[in-house]
């Protein structure tokens, strides 16, 4: 038992882009709110040193970046001075994230904190409000960045801290790396108990009460302690201060100071190193209990996720094209790839190498600011029709079709510049019939996949091409597919795809695969992969993978949730018990054949999801099964789900999630009292039985899942596995403010898939990345295409090939190679490249750079 001997006040504004008033306001506002910081610092008189000086903590670094893109010198050097005087602190998250952002959005945040550093400011801390977690991989993130400290102000409002809060941790990342943690209270207690309207009374008996409760733990081996004073996008006021002095006058023995966090964390992480052993050790992912969020707005989401994949693309093959030996007859300033802009041709050669450079740095920004976490009003719903919640709705998903919409012109550009033969003649009148399949492949490894593109502006065709690392390949346009009746279908390699059909059943029986889809189950019933002899589908549930399945509370429910406040869904009130229900159909299931693969479709309906038409396709050559779902989900309120079920045959199954920058096993690898009735992951889960087989499953639109179950309303402190069951949560509509009560989630749904042996941390981060980063291919007219390599290799001088992932990018006046290790020992690396190579170390779960020159 220690009782606290010092109050650090920590001033600060919650930065919410929106909640408050629009994201197009509050944005904008935040920005003001330096100046206002800076003009409150210079009107007060008190010393440097006094304990009730102004000091203000900036509680993510959005405000100070967007500030600086128009400050004077003289705002500038103001802010430097405060800072070294210790009156301003500048923190190092670029805005209070969910766990939607990818390693790289992480990488690009934390790299904007050099702008704030060139100005001779340090930034030490990372400060994380309301959300209730945060992914494992930030952990060798910050310490890339400079950032040894996290505090963690999480609201714990629809979910359970990890400990009792405040707790002073460390929190060891994937490959072992550090960072002090301090588990803060709610950040806006300060407001609650008149901290910051300056209510001295309620302000003393608040902390006084807070205080004696500290002492009363055993666990709690700090002197020193934190109390918020801010809230929800609050204007920065001096009011605090006469808390402070009243305060001080009636509590002389535990002094009160106002503070910048990292003058507080200096403080607490002191006393941490102090206490040895006495201050826990935190190892796995911090699991979101908000993430059900993002199934709030399934098809932004989805736009999201797809904005980042073009941004990957573009990024690498500008890159790419900026590394290879060019051909010497292209005109300097690059051939003319159009005459169009957009429908499907290529585009004008319109970026110089700065706008590139300017416009995917304007991609990071917009999917930053889709994966904060304010995604709704305060009303969404009190008031859930006002036009105010749907102008704020409009902002929140305008960040990711922004973010969509600039990063696809990239990566068509991209794809043009590098793929095709540039010409500065004339277009022709008619523009030639596509002959020619050409694929791009961004990645350093080699790679056999389906790709399908658009042939002629409607039609799509599918094949499976193998394409070298960093390079481009031609074959010729396959064929396109054909319908299929119930017979033997041979196709040109002599290979057989064997249709029959009865009822609402179809049998498909091909050289890898036999397949059984019922209609009436809602999916399939029987996938046996006849290599391994494993089935893969487990019927217990009783409806067939790739099943739309629609949740919802019992009839007849009374729980605090649906008759008294929506915000009653939480651990304190478990429940209420939700019932599933397949969507189910009646007709006849199609097949049809193309060049190398086969695909059986069905369509089935639900109360509350009227038309679903689900499509699997298997290949002859590969292991992988792509399906898609293509559903009309309309509009509709209430506590309500929306999943694709994979119920996997896999026994003793654990599940290996891919997050950013990490993979972890559920449940094994968690903070306690993390969230495990569901998970935001990036796009792949291995789902591993106990002789180490298993199936390897990446998402490529909805990053929700529930594993081994349906656990929606449990608030399960471990997770319950019961079966292989991945449920993809599609959409959902379970919250109180902030995210939607109702949504349109039409829209298709893909997910790809393959068994596999020995399936590790490694195979499922590759598989997550190749999910997210595609082959990327298109149809073009014959002589068109500049098939062949770059020049550009990766070689894995020591440690495991498999391991090293690695994504280019143009920086400067060169390209990035930013060099992944996701397994578990040292890797040494040269990437070479025309112009010139480099080599990096890098530790496990961890990244390092080659500068290329371009």
């Amino acid at each position: 038992m220690t009782a606290v001997r010092r109050v650090h006040l920590v001033p600060h504004t919650h930065h919410d882009v929106g909640y408050t008033n629009s994201p197009r306001i509050v944005d904008a506002m935040h920005a003001r709110i330096v100046t206002r910081v800076l003009d409150l610092v210079d009107a007060d008189t008190a010393g440097d040193d006094a304990p009730d000086a102004f000091r203000w903590t900036f509680e993510v670094a959005r405000p100070v970046l967007s500030w600086l893109r128009t400050a004077g010198d003289a705002d500038v050097e103001r802010l430097r001075d405060q800072v070294a005087r210790g009156r301003i602190a500048v923190t190092g998250g670029y805005l209070n994230m969910t766990q939607l952002p990818s390693a790289s959005e992480f990488d690009a945040a934390y790299e904007l904190l050099d702008r704030v550093r060139e100005l001779g400011i340090p930034v030490r801390t990372e400060q994380h409000g309301d959300v209730n977690g945060i992914a494992w991989g930030v952990v060798p993130a910050m310490r890339r960045a400079g950032l040894g400290r996290l505090l963690m102000a999480l609201n714990p409002d629809h979910g359970r801290p990890p400990a009792q809060q405040p707790t002073g941790a460390w929190w060891r990342g994937p490959g072992d790396q550090e960072v002090f943690v301090w588990l803060s209270t709610h950040y806006g207690l300060g407001e609650e108990w008149g901290i910051v309207d300056g209510d001295v009374e309620s302000a003393d008996r608040r902390i006084s009460d807070h205080l004696a409760r500290l002492a009363d733990r055993e666990d709690l081996p700090f002197t020193s302690t934190i109390v918020h004073a801010g809230n929800d996008n609050r204007w920065p006021t001096a009011v605090f201060r006469t808390v402070v002095r009243a305060w001080n006058a009636r509590h002389p023995d535990v002094p009160m100071r106002v503070s910048t966090v990292d003058q507080a964390l200096d403080d607490l992480e002191a006393q941490a190193r102090a206490a040895g052993d006495r201050v826990p050790v935190f190892r796995g992912e911090w699991a979101d209990w908000w993430a059900h969020g993002h199934g709030s707005t399934a098809r932004d989401v989805a736009a999201y996720r797809e904005a980042g994949t073009f941004l990957a693309q573009g990024a690498a093959t500008l890159a790419l094209d900026a590394l290879r030996a060019h051909d010497p007859a292209e005109t300097e300033d690059g051939p003319a790839l159009a005459t169009v802009l957009g429908y499907r041709r290529g585009p004008v050669r319109l970026r110089s190498d700065d706008e590139v450079r300017t416009d995917l740095a304007q991609v990071d920004e917009q999917l930053l600011l889709f994966g904060e976490h304010t995604w709704g009003s305060w009303e969404t719903y009190s008031k859930p029709d006002s036009t105010f919640n749907r102008s704020h709705a409009n902002a929140s998903a305008g960040n990711a079709y922004a973010a969509y919409d600039l990063a696809r012109d990239l990566a068509v550009e991209g794809w043009y510049r590098l793929a095709t033969r540039g010409t500065d003649e004339p277009a022709p009148a008619a523009t030639p019939a596509a002959t020619d399949l050409v694929v791009v492949n961004p990645t350093e490894t080699h790679r056999a996949e389906p790709v399908e593109t658009e042939v002629d502006g409607g039609r799509r065709v599918r094949a499976v091409v193998a394409v070298p690392p960093f390079a481009t390949v031609v074959v010729p346009l396959p064929a396109d597919a054909t319908a299929v009746e119930p017979a033997t279908a041979p196709d040109t390699a002599g290979q057989e795809a064997r249709l029959t059909v009865d009822g609402t059943v179809a049998v498909l029986d091909t050289a890898r695969w036999h397949l059984e889809v019922d209609a009436a189950r809602g999916g399939v019933v029987s996938l046996l992969h006849r290599a391994s002899r494993r089935e893969l589908v487990d019927l217990r549930r009783g409806f067939g993978l790739g099943a739309v399945v629609t949740e919802s509370p019992e009839a007849g429910s009374t729980h605090p949730m649906l008759t008294v406040d929506p915000k009653r869904f939480r651990p304190e009130d478990p429940g209420p018990r939700f019932v599933q229900t397949a969507a189910v159909g009646a007709e006849q299931p199609t097949m049809r054949r193309g060049a190398g693969w086969t695909s059986v479709t069905w369509r089935t309906w639900a109360v509350t999801v009227p038309a679903v038409e689900t499509t699997i396709t298997v290949h002859d050559d590969v292991d992988m099964v792509d399906l898609s779902v293509t559903m009309h989900k309309p509009y509709r309120r209430g506590p309500e789900s929306v999943f694709v079920a994979f119920p996997w045959r896999v026994d003793g199954p654990r599940f290996l999630v891919e997050t950013a920058g990490a993979v972890f096993v559920a449940d094994a690898e968690q903070l306690p009292d993390t969230s495990r009735d569901w998970y935001s992951v990036q796009h792949a889960v291995g789902v591993v039985g106990e002789d180490g087989s298993g199936v390897l499953w990446t998402t490529r639109d909805v990053p929700l899942v529930q594993l081994g179950g349906f656990h929606t309303g449990q608030w399960a402190e471990r997770l319950d596995v019961q079966d292989g069951l991945v449920a993809s949560w599609v959409a959902d509509t379970l919250h109180f403010t902030n995210f939607q009560p109702g949504q349109d989630a039409s829209g298709t749904y893909r997910y790809r898939f393959a068994p596999r042996d020995g399936i590790d941390a490694v195979a499922v981060a590759r598989a997550g990345r190749d999910a997210a980063l595609p082959l990327a291919a298109r149809a073009l007219p014959p002589g068109t295409a500049r098939p062949g390599g770059t020049g550009v290799t990766v070689t894995v001088l020591e440690g495991d090939p498999d391991a090293v992932l690695v994504a280019l990018r143009p920086v400067g006046d060169a390209v990035r190679a930013r060099v992944r290790n996701v397994g578990v020992d040292a890797v040494v690396v040269r990437v070479q490249a025309p112009g010139g190579s480099g080599s990096v170390r890098v530790e496990p779960a961890d990244a390092g750079d080659v500068l290329l020159p371009a």
